[in-house]
């Protein structure tokens, strides 16, 4: 192997870029990873300098990430590449609370063990809330009159599934999802659409929201349950597979930022700014997986002449602030669940008992009786960009409304701001960037990339990862990796999708020659 000319070049260390290098590499089939990051790999499930601050006249020192994340009971690609690479064993979730605050009115259930419980099948199943005392306080009577749009909703939910339509339906928004609804039972279930897609309410578009709704709970029970990692992401996820792809022979260029792209023969030049050497090189690849976030990956196959007419043609989904804010306390709550969701008129969106879930945490609480929180906003600039001060004091004020036993016991915040990299998610279309890309060679992969899969986040990462991977290695002559297919819905809500995909068709196709009659277009 020459030096700088690599069979394959993958342009992006997070866990898309990784996942596809790994299996590449497990084939024999040597990868360079480009990342721009100088110290942490991983993008969105990268680490940090650890948070330090003394207490009790002892130095404690906690890592930092860019936010709790969870597989569901979806994540069949997920799973099978930590099974393969790694020996993470992952935590299931004890129960998810919703909370819901209307005004000064806090109401508190644990919901996911009763959304997956067998009583009633999907896509019926969240009544099964209706047999939990608690819920009956946070609905009124006149929340029964929303059961006419509940059932509607439903049916658009079972009979529409806009990521193997490739439907965007641009223009129509989370909101109009709600119609017929009472506000007491929209804004729990908006609460919810924020949750999934992690994004403020008026960044949500209706078909990403429906997709949100039937890969993680619409249609089966047992998707809608979590699994955590067993530490920080950095450690029980990035860096094992990290040391799986150095064992096999990958490497990893880090502090490198690819910027611009050019045909090479049969492969591809790619350009790359090295701040390690203070300088610009070329790396040489003959095959290229862009495995870089939305706004990375429309820069540069904008600034490379070869792509850029194409692309430019393309939709690309935007980047999506976020922002975490950590609380430490010197006592801690006697019951919940691990983590849930707030509702409402609650700034924040999520929350997670680090305390529960990571052993650094779990020592703070042996040793102190305290307890830390991890809260999540999605939310727009004007939000992300409050002081430090205020949004500590925010969330301080919140987590003490909700859980009054902590009042006066707060130690320490931290507050992390993430930039505007996270995927604000749109349903990809033909006119969307694919895993096969329309060059020759150069393949994609990432939480937004188009593939007939229904899945989301880290699963479609990994999902599309394992597919560009497969590409290459087939090319190569090599036997490719199975992808695992998503849990086919239950019988009910499968029986329900074919009787409403049938009326489509069968209505469908008059309605549509009758609006081009109205507007007068002759039919094609």
């Amino acid at each position: 192997m020459e030096q700088n000319h690599f069979p394959v070049a993958i342009i992006g260390g997070g866990l898309a870029g990784l996942t596809a290098a790994l299996h590449l590499a497990e084939r024999g089939i040597t990868p360079l990873v480009i990342e721009a990051d100088q110290l942490y790999a991983g993008g969105r499930l990268g680490g940090g300098e650890p948070e330090t601050f003394a207490y009790q006249g002892k130095t404690w020192s906690f890592p930092s990430e860019h936010g709790i994340h969870a597989l569901w009971g979806g994540y069949g690609n997920m799973r099978a590449t930590l099974e393969r690479f790694t020996q993470t064993e992952l935590q299931p979730s004890d129960g998810e609370e919703w909370i819901n605050r209307w005004r000064r009115e806090v109401r508190r259930i644990e919901a996911g063990s009763a959304v997956r419980s067998r009583w009633l099948p999907a896509p019926f199943h969240y009544l099964q809330l209706l047999f939990r005392p608690r819920f009956w306080s946070t609905i009124t009577p006149l929340d029964f009159l929303s059961l006419p749009g509940f059932l509607v909703s439903i049916l658009l939910t079972v009979g529409t599934d806009p990521l193997l339509e490739e439907r965007a339906l641009d223009g129509l928004m989370m909101h109009d999802y709600f119609r017929g609804w009472t506000p007491n039972l929209r804004a729990t279930f908006i609460g919810l659409g924020k949750n999934l897609l992690a994004a403020p309410e008026n960044a949500i578009t209706l078909t990403s929201f429906i997709a949100a709704l039937r890969f993680y709970t619409m249609m089966r029970r047992d998707t809608w349950h979590p699994y955590f990692l067993p530490g920080d992401s950095h450690s029980s996820l990035i860096q094992p597979l990290i040391t799986a792809l150095e064992e096999r022979g990958g490497k990893i260029q880090r502090g490198s930022t690819a910027f611009s792209l050019f045909c090479d023969g049969d492969g591809w030049r790619i350009a790359v700014e090295d701040q390690s050497r203070r300088g610009n090189r070329s790396v040489l690849a003959q095959h290229v997986v862009l495995a870089t976030n939305a706004p990375a990956a429309k820069r540069l196959l904008y600034n490379s002449s070869v792509t850029s007419a194409e692309a430019r043609a393309m939709r690309f989904p935007e980047g999506q602030r976020t922002t975490t804010v950590r609380l430490w306390f010197s006592k801690a709550p006697k019951t919940g669940a691990t983590s849930g969701m707030f509702t409402g008129d609650f700034p924040f969106d999520n929350f997670f008992w680090l305390h529960k879930m990571q052993d650094e945490f779990r020592a703070w609480h042996q040793s102190t009786g305290g307890c830390a929180i991890e809260l999540h906003l999605y939310a727009n600039d004007a939000q992300n960009d409050e002081a430090d001060k205020v949004m500590l004091i925010r969330a301080v004020s919140e987590v003490q409304r909700v859980f009054p036993e902590l009042s006066g016991s707060y130690v320490h915040g931290a507050i992390r701001r993430n930039s505007k990299t996270h995927t604000r998610f749109i349903v990809p279309t033909p006119q969307s960037l694919h895993v096969e890309t329309p060059w020759h060679n150069l393949y994609a992969c990432g939480d937004w990339i188009g593939y007939p899969s229904p899945s989301l986040w880290m699963e479609r990462a990994c999902t599309t990862a394992i597919a560009a991977a497969n590409h290459i290695i087939r090319v190569c002559g090599v036997e490719p990796f199975p992808l695992v297919d998503p849990p086919l819905p239950e019988g009910l809500a499968r029986a329900m999708q074919s009787l409403v995909l049938g009326s489509r068709r069968i209505f469908g196709t008059p309605i549509r020659a009758a609006n081009r009659l109205l507007r007068g277009k002759p039919r094609t």
